[in-house]
C-alpha cells in the first residue's frame, strides 16, 4: 500500500481530474495537475466498468502502488504535483510488466525523476 504521505487528498484529486494534463500509456493513463500542490500526491482510480470484482480492483491498485513505491527514492525533491492513475478499458488480461512500463513512462513525462 502506498504510504499516507504520498497519497493525494480529495480536493487535489478533484481539481486534477477537471483541469489536469493527460498522459496515455498502453494499459493506463494519468491526469497530472497543472499547478503545484503542497506535496507530491498519487491516487489510483479503477472503475467497476474496467474490473467487476472488488478483489480485482484492489489487486490492480496494490500492483500500481508497489510500482510507485519502488521509485519513490528516485523522486525529484521539487516534484509537488498530483498524479491520478486511471485504467483503460480492455478485454485483454492485464500484463503487469506492461503496466510497470506505463507507470514509469507516465512518471518520466510528469517530471517525477531527478
Amino acid at each position: 500500500m502506498l504510504s499516507r504521505k504520498y497519497r493525494a487528498n480529495r480536493l487535489d484529486i478533484g481539481e486534477t481530474m477537471k483541469t489536469g494534463i493527460s498522459i496515455f500509456g498502453a494499459f493506463l493513463y494519468a491526469k497530472i495537475s497543472r499547478k503545484e500542490a503542497v506535496k507530491a500526491g498519487f491516487a489510483i482510480v479503477i472503475s467497476k466498468k474496467n474490473e467487476k470484482t472488488s478483489v480485482g480492483r484492489h489487486l490492480i491498485k496494490r500492483k500500481i502502488s508497489s510500482f510507485i513505491e519502488e521509485d519513490v527514492s528516485k523522486m525529484d525533491k521539487n516534484f509537488k504535483k498530483t498524479v491520478v492513475f486511471l485504467i483503460k478499458k480492455t478485454n485483454e488480461v492485464i500484463n503487469y510488466n506492461e503496466v510497470k512500463k506505463d507507470v514509469k513512462f507516465v512518471l518520466e513525462k510528469a517530471g517525477f525523476y531527478k
